[in-house]
């Protein structure tokens, strides 16, 4: 046998899966046995007006239902620091997974400045770029946000942007296979050493009807709206949507901290060349991929205890697949029969995110010690001998077999573009404890937005009032994942208890007031921390819980707003035979807003005193920032603010450059926003390229005229825009 790869840690996991807004809804939906297959939402399309029993009816399709997600339309811009515009233009796809890979790391016990600057690697699988087909059918309101928008590229570069991630930053296309092909590159980049930790996974989101049409033509769904996997009435797939991504590292890097789901031991992809047809599964490819990922896994084959299959739900496919396990796994030789069952079951097909769905139902289950039902099998397709083929349907929630050794798993995936993979995966040995003092315990949390940390805090008083009362283990993981492994924020609380109950009620007593002092005894040192926490210090909270293990606690409490072009409209639902069908909308569009006439800005400012010039130039620049960007009116702007945090973008900073420059009458260097990033710079920069001899020449007497013709009010606003822009100078 080969000599085993070094096995990398599943230390975060996160997801969005249809009824599984997280991991652990995500069990307890598995463990229950439900599924999530609903009718198209009609925010999606009029799922009755496509359909047609017939699946070769033009323009339409045989499935009416889904797994799908709720408000894919929403984004929390503020926190993930993009501007309206911006947001509005990135493909959904792509902001949900900025969502989850946030939460991947927080899982991970990585917060987000400990990760900036990494050799961080990102891989994702993604397929069906919808949003920019909608956007495409109005070429006039194209513009070029959507360049760094739509390209499937951003899928995995706007993770690696967002967070500073330094590593490889890849998006793959191996349809179904994709998020399990992605997992096979994070991990050759792991062992090869191009990055030091991974994000991996997938994503799909049905944005509208044209793909599921093309499915139904390609013959693939299932007419009952249901994936039957190995059933004998089993006619294919219903389509699901979702996104899940695992962070992963080298067990040689692993901490005392880390919390580690499972362990990726093989990985294999192959192609099944040339056949019958493009689509058509090939058993040889299958039985190669499976057996080249046990041999880097250096895992006997009867040894492994469950196998999370691909299980479409064709007769065919399903048949094709569990003769190429059966020939490797050991078939009727084995001791005992390997358990296989399927997601797709409880979800639809995923189709870019199946794998990943499927990779984190076994880590899942792995870390949980269980075996969860697959559902929808009355009859075994008569094609598929499972006892002969070593094979046993995992149709009932069981524990995992004991043995005396790790458990063991695989996945294994197949694609309709031809792209196998499998995935050999393994438990984890009990981990030692770890010492533990009664307290008292201090708990900080924060957020980027007030609403955010009420949610948060909300969220937590959950889980506090959870835990037992005599677990002092879990109450101590609970503060040091909080304090020592999460990000904090600007916007703050902390408080201090001796039991998870006494923590649990002074968060109860702040949301009742906010502005209640978190420190009631300031003779003790954990309330003077605390205290000291909430007004902003920096606190070395690893000196105050030195030890504790990463656990899942609630992750960031998205406060997401619509975000969505208003313009994307699907065309009329009509048949391709009406009259109206053929009619086009020659509505003008409204015209573009105009920038103002040449000069007119400066021949305005010539008429303000000198001295107020710069004031009122900066009220301009925060205005046609606010009407660039599309920021609402309560988002303060500090004058010494960094604009590209605000969401400012290289196109942005163009066209503001085009404005002020045409405004101004003057020329204006390219990289202005770039070399002045905040409004306060900016708009002494403008000021000085408008009335470059009054900035350069005005003596001390203009200066004390010029101030004399302040009003009181002026006066004191030009005296805190000035004491404002010396504090960014004091330590």
């Amino acid at each position: 046998m080969a000599t085993p790869l070094e096995p990398v840690a599943v230390v975060g996991i996160a997801c969005r899966f249809p009824g599984a807004a997280d991991p652990a809804a995500y069990w307890s939906l598995l463990r229950a046995g439900r599924h999530a297959i609903v009718d198209v939402p009609p925010s999606r399309w009029d799922a009755a007006a496509l359909y047609d029993a017939d699946p070769q009816r033009p323009g339409r399709t045989l499935c009416r239902s889904g797994g799908f997600l709720p408000a894919v339309d929403g984004v929390d811009w503020r926190a993930l620091r993009l501007s309206p515009r911006e947001a509005k233009a990135i493909d959904p796809q792509h902001r949900l997974l900025l969502e989850v890979a946030w939460e991947a790391l927080e899982d991970a016990g990585l917060p987000l400045e400990a990760v900036a600057g990494s050799r961080t690697g990102v891989f994702v699988g993604a397929t069906w770029n919808d949003y920019a087909r909608m956007q495409s059918r109005d070429r006039d309101r194209l513009d070029g946000y959507a360049a760094a928008g739509t390209p499937m590229a951003f899928a995995a570069n706007r993770i690696s942007y967002t967070f500073d991630l330094r590593g490889p930053s890849v998006a793959l296309d191996a349809t179904c296979s994709a998020s399990l092909v992605a997992l096979h590159q994070a991990c050759q980049s792991l062992w090869s050493g191009d990055c030091t930790l991974a994000l991996a996974g997938g994503v799909n989101l049905i944005l509208a009807p044209d793909s599921a049409i093309i499915m139904s033509k390609a013959g693939v769904l299932s007419a009952q709206g249901r994936c039957r996997a190995l059933d004998a009435d089993g006619d294919g797939f219903v389509r699901g949507e979702g996104a899940g991504l695992v962070a992963l590292k080298l067990r040689s890097q692993l901490t005392a901290s880390d919390r580690v789901y499972a362990y990726v031991r093989g990985v294999a992809i192959n192609h099944n060349g040339r056949g019958p047809w493009i689509m058509a599964p090939r058993a040889e490819a299958q039985t190669a991929a499976i057996r080249d990922a046990l041999a880097r896994a250096a895992v006997d084959p009867a040894d492994i205890d469950y196998v999370e299959l691909h299980g479409t739900g064709f007769p065919q496919g399903d048949a094709t697949e569990t003769a190429a396990l059966g020939a490797v796994l050991g078939g009727a030789a084995r001791s005992r029969p390997c358990a296989v069952g399927s997601v797709k079951t409880n979800l639809g097909n995923l189709e870019p995110a199946a794998g990943i769905a499927s990779v984190i139902k076994v880590c899942l289950a792995l870390h949980h010690g269980e075996l969860p039902p697959t559902l929808h099998l009355e009859r075994v397709n008569p094609a598929i001998d499972l006892a002969g083929l070593g094979l046993a349907a995992q149709t009932e929630l069981t524990p995992w077999p004991q043995r005396e050794r790790p458990r063991l798993a695989a996945v294994t995936t197949t694609s309709f573009s031809g792209v196998n993979a499998h995935a050999v995966l393994a438990g984890v040995d009990a981990t030692a404890d770890l010492p533990v003092s009664r307290g008292p315990w201090a708990l900080p949390l924060s957020a980027r937005d007030p609403r955010a940390l009420r949610a948060h805090v909300a969220a937590m008083i959950d889980v506090l009032r959870g835990l037992a009362p005599d677990d002092l283990a879990a109450l101590r993981d609970v503060c040091f994942t909080a304090a020592v492994l999460r990000s904090h924020h600007a916007h703050r609380t902390a408080v201090v208890g001796d039991s998870a109950h006494a923590l649990a009620d002074a968060l109860a007593r702040w949301l009742t007031d906010a502005s209640s002092a978190p420190a009631s005894d300031p003779q003790l040192e954990l309330h003077r921390l605390a205290a000291a926490y909430v007004a902003g210090q920096t606190i070395d909270w690893r000196a105050v819980v030195p030890a504790g293990r990463c656990v899942s606690l609630p992750t960031y409490p998205w406060q997401r707003e619509r975000m969505w072009l208003e313009w994307l409209r699907e065309p009329p639902l009509l048949d391709s035979e009406s009259e109206e069908a053929a009619k086009v909308d020659s509505t003008p569009l409204a015209p573009a807003p105009s920038i103002n006439d040449a000069g007119t800005l400066l021949a305005a400012l010539r008429d303000v005193p000198p001295g107020l010039r710069r004031a009122r130039l900066q009220r301009h620049v925060e205005q046609a920032l606010r009407a660039a960007l599309e920021l609402p009116d309560d988002l303060v702007i500090a004058p010494h603010a960094r604009l590209f945090d605000l969401g400012v973008s290289s196109l942005t900073a163009l066209a503001l450059r085009t404005r002020f420059q045409r405004e101004l009458a003057c020329d204006l260097s390219p990289t202005l926003l770039f070399d002045h990033p905040s409004l306060d710079g900016l708009a002494e920069r403008l000021l000085a390229a408008a009335f470059p001899a009054a900035v350069a020449d005005a003596p001390v007497d203009a200066r004390a005229r010029e101030v004399a013709a302040l009003t009181e009010v002026e006066a004191e606003a030009e005296l805190a825009r000035r004491l404002e822009h010396l504090r960014r100078y004091l330590p």
